[in-house]
């Protein structure tokens, strides 16, 4: 009875290790970088931002992985997908990013035990390059994104007044692991609601994907395996609690009576 109750204890005292815990709150100790993460920079001599998103792998001091590398619209930079190598001694953090040739290194000083499980501020330079033709120095912040998995609960939103139409859904997601790519996949299952509806665009259908830092792209597949749709471009909440597309959702045609559609979809993971 004794070893029972101590067992007890320590699985409510380490709830997010291995006595089990919130698929939420994944950062191991370990590897505190391991993990999706959506890095902002600025550089100092305009307010104009990009970004680079990906999975982060570590490996005891040694961190490794893959960016997509955004240019948020600037003229300058080589939008595609570089590698990222660096180290983490705790405290201090140095990763390089290439960007097909041209180097932006990033650096980060971290108290402690400080939040590197959920952000990371710091700054970054380059030198002149092949994507940009001149040097930059500015500042990044890193914001993790938690892996998008459990079950959900939301809707579907078409057209405005009396034509409009919301299909209310269920279902499951489940984000691939991390291995250190500049995404990561998604798979699930969705259900309309209301079984009663003529037209059941989303009856019994599948859901696969990829999400890299906050965006999430997805088709969606029905009983048969046929595509009948997509979300394009829906933005996750850091902590995974909800995603959302607005104007990103299309769903194929399935008969003369049910017509193709478009709009928004919300969707909640409690």
């Amino acid at each position: 009875m004794r070893l029972l109750t101590l067992t007890l204890l320590l699985c409510l005292g380490l709830a997010n290790l291995s006595c089990g815990g919130s698929s939420k709150s994944p950062v191991s100790a370990a590897a505190p970088l391991s993990g999706n993460w959506e890095i902002t920079l600025v550089r100092h001599n305009n307010t104009d931002q990009f970004t680079f998103t990906g999975f982060l792998l570590q490996s005891g001091s040694t961190v490794t992985g893959s960016f997509i590398l955004s240019t948020g619209g600037l003229i300058i930079g080589c939008p595609g997908v570089g590698s990222v190598t660096g180290t983490f001694d705790g405290q201090n953090l140095q990763l390089t990013v290439g960007e097909f040739g041209q180097d932006y290194s990033l650096s980060a000083s971290l108290p402690s035990g400080s939040a590197s499980d959920t952000s990371i501020a710091g700054q970054f330079s380059t030198l002149a390059g092949g994507c940009a033709g001149f040097a930059s120095t500015g500042t990044w912040t890193a914001v993790r994104v938690l892996p998008l998995t459990g079950p959900f609960h939301g809707s579907f939103s078409f057209g405005t007044g009396t034509t409009a139409t919301t299909i209310a859904v269920t279902g499951t997601l489940t984000q691939g692991s991390n291995i250190g790519a500049s995404n990561a996949s998604l798979s699930g299952t969705i259900n309309e609601t209301a079984t009663n509806a003529f037209c059941q665009y989303l009856n019994s259908a599948t859901i696969t994907g990829l999400i890299s830092g906050t965006t999430a792209n997805f088709t969606l597949y029905g009983f048969d395996g046929s595509p009948i749709g997509q979300i394009a471009s829906a933005t996750v909440a850091p902590n995974a609690t909800s995603l959302a597309s607005n104007g990103g959702v299309t769903l194929n045609q399935l008969s003369g009576a049910c017509g193709p559609l478009s709009g928004t979809v919300t969707l909640t993971f409690p």
